[in-house]
Order: C-alpha cells, then sequence, then structure tokens
C-alpha cells in the first residue's frame, strides 16, 4: 500500500502524459469547482472521475476511499501516481495554467508541500463567504448544479 500520509516520491518531469485522470470529491464544492475549471481549460487533457466512482482503481493503486476523499489523486496516462501537491503541480501543468512551473521553485514548492495538507484535511471548515470569494460565480454556478450536496453543518458532521 502507498503511504499516503506523506507527499508521493515522485520526482517533477515538467511535462505530462496526456490525458491524466483526476480523482476528486464531488460532495467538495472547491474540489468539484477547481476539477471543472481544471478540464474546461484542457478538455482532451483532464478526466474527472469521483472517488466514488473510481474507487476500485484507487483501491487497486493501494489508496483508501478515506485518504482519496481528502488528497487529490492524479494518475497520468504512463500510469504513474501522484498525490497531494504533486497532484496539483501535475494538474494546472497540463491544464496549461500560465505560472505552473513557479510551483517547482523551491520555496514554492516546499511552502505548497508544507500547506496542502492543511488546506485538504480542512476544507470543509471554510466560511462559504471564503469559497465564494476565491471562485466567484464558478461557485454559484457549481451550487446551482447541484455541487453544493451539503451545507457546511452537515458536511462537517460526515468528516
Amino acid at each position: 500500500m502507498k503511504p499516503f500520509n506523506k507527499q508521493a516520491n515522485v520526482k517533477p518531469s515538467h511535462t505530462t502524459t496526456t490525458p491524466i485522470t483526476m480523482y476528486y470529491d464531488d460532495a467538495c464544492v472547491i474540489c468539484s469547482t477547481e476539477a471543472k475549471n481544471m478540464q474546461s481549460r484542457n478538455p482532451t487533457g483532464i478526466r474527472l472521475i469521483p472517488v466514488d466512482v473510481g474507487i476500485e482503481e484507487l483501491n487497486k493503486a493501494g489508496f483508501s476511499r478515506e485518504d482519496a476523499m481528502t488528497y487529490l489523486c492524479v494518475q497520468d496516462g504512463a500510469g504513474q501516481w501522484y498525490t497531494h501537491m504533486e497532484a496539483v503541480r501535475q494538474l494546472y501543468k497540463t491544464a496549461g495554467i500560465k505560472h505552473a512551473n513557479w510551483l517547482y521553485l523551491p520555496v514554492i514548492k516546499q511552502a505548497g508541500d508544507f500547506v496542502y495538507p492543511f488546506i485538504a484535511r480542512n476544507r470543509y471548515r471554510f466560511p462559504d463567504w471564503l469559497v465564494v470569494m476565491l471562485y466567484g460565480e464558478a461557485v454559484k454556478n457549481e451550487c446551482q448544479d447541484g455541487g453544493c450536496k451539503l451545507p457546511i453543518s452537515e458536511r462537517l458532521k460526515n468528516k
């Protein structure tokens, strides 16, 4: 089983093999909004699969449902798995985010690796006003499409 409590031991190649598959928590407004935003930037290069739909593949790779629901999991076209902040880096690179290479710079990389687990574990605790401030209309659209399955008080009960 892969150690999920630590950053995946993956050397960044600064290139990705497309398509990549992003497994995400579809009950999380932040996760769903970010997933759809990334896919809209590269529709043929990024496949989106909710964790519960892809749980069999994740289990085969050694990831528990709890860990996969907490930390981003990405698999590239060559079958290599990325988790935590390294998964974010691969996703942003594939999506064509303008300054994605900056995420590999030493200080930024270390800061991201340090902060990511805290943010991932506490994403349901972010107040709605902060999520709307960060994502704006995209969150409102996600909520209208049924992505906001639970209010914050209910989300916290399930965590």
